[in-house]
């Protein structure tokens, strides 16, 4: 045996022995892979694919250092060459695997964080929202509900309630931007906006921006329905307090209703809530 055909099967006893490798690790990460948690199957899912990846790069290597002094086709050779081959497949199958892996990463997110009905984020995407927040971030939150929609929906049923949340969430998302502003529902008829880098100003047009975009006649079917939005703003102060920030901005939408429909209140810090009080544009914000 010459010393270029012992290089040759050498190389070939190795690329076996990575790949076996490769394929036992994939094997044991995978092993009750439906049974773990959902981070620990994110990380084993990471594994994987290191795993294949180094493998099928390392049968890569060995396989074009064989062939790379390919003179005559003998066995030794040939079964390199079908290993290389088959590494490069393997590269391809590996690759389609990962888009299909991230497609359905994305699907489940999108499952787990919107809302099916209005396609704002839910109150999962919200508590999401939360873990990444920066600690001192300024922040401005308004929550909104919307008046009358418990008498529409036992009065008309919940084919057009569902129909006149949808619209109403039509109508929010031209609200969002990203990075900057993030919408969500988190009730029946409760929707909640949070805006990045927002000071009292800019928080008390956005409310305003609101109503007038969403108070007004909604032509559901046969039904031409009348609806208007009660606000209630906080911003946030310091330290970032989920809790304490939704707590307010609920309790300013509450006195904003007491002062009657289609109004916002901002929550002033230190004490009770002390509504602004504020009127929308026209005249139909004292309808319904």
């Amino acid at each position: 045996m010459s010393l270029e055909e012992a290089r040759n099967y050498l190389f070939i006893i190795c690329t076996v022995l990575v790949a076996a490798a490769a394929a036992y690790g994939i094997l044991w990460l995978s092993r009750r892979f439906s049974a773990k948690a959902p981070k620990t199957r994110a990380v084993r899912t990471s594994l994987n694919i290191a795993a294949a990846g180094g493998g099928l790069g390392i049968m890569h290597l060995l396989g074009k250092q064989t062939i790379s002094g390919f003179l005559q086709p003998d066995d030794s050779q040939m079964v390199a060459l079908g290993l290389y081959a088959l590494s490069i497949a393997g590269f391809l199958r590996l690759f389609i695997w990962g888009r299909r892996l991230l497609a359905e990463r994305e699907q489940l997110k999108e499952l787990a964080y919107k809302d099916s009905l209005t396609g704002l984020l839910n109150k999962n995407g919200m508590e999401h929202f939360w873990n990444r927040c920066k600690p001192g971030e300024q922040l401005a939150v308004l929550y909104m509900d919307l008046n009358r929609f418990k008498s529409i929906n036992d009065s008309l049923g919940h084919h057009v309630g569902d129909l006149l949340l949808q619209a109403v969430g039509g109508s929010l998302q031209q609200f969002s931007l990203k990075n900057r502003r993030h919408l969500f529902r988190v009730g029946g008829d409760e929707f909640v906006i949070i805006a990045k880098r927002c000071g009292r100003k800019d928080a008390e047009r956005l409310a305003v921006q609101v109503m007038e975009r969403i108070n007004g006649h909604y032509l559901l079917e046969q039904h031409n329905l009348y609806l208007s939005v009660s606000i209630g703003v906080t911003l946030s102060h310091g330290k970032v307090d989920r809790v304490r920030l939704l707590k307010e901005a609920d309790s300013a939408m509450y006195s904003a209703k007491q002062l009657g429909k289609g109004r916002y209140a901002v929550y002033r810090q230190g004490g009770q809530t002390q509504p602004v009080q504020q009127w929308v544009g026209s005249s139909r914000a004292n309808e319904a």
